[in-house]
């Protein structure tokens, strides 16, 4: 059960990195009108995992996530 947790903070985590990227002015200000903004690839894989239940894959990509690596393979 301690993966899944770490899972949805880790997705948690990524999309508002995202959101902030995209929505939030380099001065500070919030955007008036939202902006979509695309899902991290590493935020799709862990759902993928969480989906399937595979612990092991979620470990491989909390490793990714904890060196700062920029591709999932």
């Amino acid at each position: 059960m301690p993966w899944r947790n770490k899972c949805h903070a880790i997705i948690a985590q990524e999309c508002l990195a995202a959101y902030r990227a995209v929505n939030i002015l380099p001065n500070g200000r919030i955007r008036k009108r939202h902006v979509p903004y695309s899902t991290p690839a590493l935020a799709e894989a862990l759902v993928s995992a969480l989906d399937k239940d595979d612990e092991h894959e979620a470990k491989r990509l909390f490793l990714l996530h904890d060196l700062g690596a920029t591709s999932l393979i």
